[in-house]
């Protein structure tokens, strides 16, 4: 997946040759000194380097972004860069993944002393612990130089986080829902209102009026759509325990079948082709008018403005709760997503460090959205934005102020550990989409995974 966090390879296995596509631009300072960043979000450019103007101006230094895209040329770049001494001096790295992977492998350094708690207490709940490695996930990495981290320590950090986010965020487009006479004055309430909703703009327009998103990736359908579903049906004790090695309740229980065809619900109304569509292209299938609904994250804005799209044509909420569930409506906690680390080679750590606290203040996070129309690591007012796209974004990751347990979308803890159920659950959910099985199959082959993947956990 485009935004996985996965480490899918060791670090030292990546080919050296590869074409290379990079750009940056700088501007402003004049002490001769340039403090280098790179990234692998073209997205992201322009925000950084507006952020880089602001800092070098104040620090009489020149701060230059370049980009490198895909995420495979960035990784082979960077692996290159470390072999030949050439790396800048901050990487942005993949929160929960390249992160550890690069500071294993000798690429980024151990910056704990630098981070400490005055720092910390700017970010969104959650989100500085989720970024920090722990005992268990170094235990976990195993032995194998793909995946070991063994050379970290526990409880350390390694990156700063600057992006964060959460799946499970649908985006409407307000043009197709007013021409099939739905409401967008209000995002709909339930998943019944919802499925209500979309079933009039597919029968206003049956080839432009659908739902997209990923499915060619069948991780989006399960982690973006499924499981906030199911999280808000079962509540937090019936989600997890599902997920746990005594599965109470079973997956062909009846409230957890009930959750399947709740998802069931969707297969009519997919947009033609989604099952061939990875994420940007169902992102810009949305954006072009091709579909009237997509379901991503709180990233998906900042693709969908690149794509073109106005931001004022587009209503967001969560995806939405099923009547009779135990939630009435869901709110996120938020997890980093991107996050900058300093090179073992850079020359201006403290120039680095410097750069990268005013990135997450305040001050450096609300431009940092403005800009990229993205949500930032840093908790920031919904007031102080202009955009009311971007204010709803944030508000989805606002603490509730009811104090009701947020869901943590990107947390699979209770999962068997050092396993890969959610991809082979998620092979197994898009049966239903495909309608190549029906809901009792599809339960029935989940129950059989989780307790495989439990057994091979002991």
């Amino acid at each position: 997946m485009k935004r996985s966090n996965k480490i899918t390879a060791a670090i030292g296995a990546l080919s050296l040759v590869a074409a290379l596509s990079g750009c940056s631009s700088s501007q402003g300072a004049s002490s001769g000194e340039v403090l280098t960043m790179w990234t692998f979000k073209q997205s992201q450019v322009e925000a950084l380097q507006a952020l880089g103007d602001e800092w070098g101006a104040q620090n009489d230094m020149t701060v230059e972004v370049s980009v490198y895209t895909p995420d495979a040329t960035y990784k082979t770049k960077v692996q290159a860069a470390a072999q030949s001494n050439t790396l800048p001096d901050i990487l942005s790295v993949n929160s929960g993944g390249l992160d550890w992977a690069w500071a294993q492998a000798g690429i980024t350094q151990d910056i704990t002393e630098e981070f400490d708690e005055s720092w910390q207490s700017q970010f969104l709940p959650g989100v500085v612990r989720a970024a920090t490695v722990t005992a268990s996930t170094i235990e976990n990495s195993g032995d194998d130089p793909a995946t070991t981290l063994k050379n970290l320590e526990a409880d350390h950090s390694y990156s700063v986080p600057y992006l964060a986010g959460t799946p499970g965020v649908v985006f409407a487009s307000k043009k197709a829902l007013e021409a099939a006479g739905v409401d967008t004055s209000n995002p709909p309430a339930t998943w019944d209102e919802w499925i209500s909703d979309i079933e009039k703009t597919v029968a206003n327009d049956p080839t432009n009026g659908g739902i997209v998103t990923g499915l060619k990736v069948p991780e989006t359908g399960y982690l973006w759509l499924y499981r906030p579903l199911s999280y808000a049906y079962l509540g937090p004790d019936g989600f997890e325990g599902r997920q746990s090695n005594a599965q109470d309740p079973s997956w062909t229980s009846n409230e957890s079948v009930k959750t399947l065809e709740l998802y069931d619900q969707l297969t009519p109304l997919w947009s033609p082709g989604v099952l061939n569509l990875d994420i940007d292209q169902a992102d810009q299938s949305f954006a072009s008018g091709k579909a009237a609904w997509v379901v991503g994250g709180t990233y998906t804005l900042s693709s969908l403005t690149t794509f073109g799209m106005d931001a004022s044509d587009v209503m967001v909420f969560p995806v939405p709760s099923p009547s009779g569930g135990e939630i009435s409506r869901l709110s996120y906690q938020a997890a980093p997503l991107v996050n900058g680390a300093v090179t073992t080679t850079s020359e201006h750590k403290e120039e680095a460090i410097s750069f990268l606290k005013y990135i997450t203040s305040v001050e450096g996070a609300e431009l940092f959205a403005k800009e990229a129309q993205d949500l930032p690591a840093t908790q920031i007012s919904s007031s102080a934005l202009s955009s009311e796209l971007l204010e709803q974004l944030v508000g989805l990751v606002t603490p509730d102020e009811s104090g009701g347990e947020p869901f943590n979308a990107n947390d699979r803890s209770a999962d068997p550990p050092a396993s890969n159920i959610a991809h082979t659950s998620a092979v197994a959910l898009a049966n239903l989409p495909a309608k190549s099985a029906p809901v009792s199959s599809v339960a029935s082959t989940l129950a059989d995974l989780y307790e495989a993947a439990w057994e091979a956990a002991k």
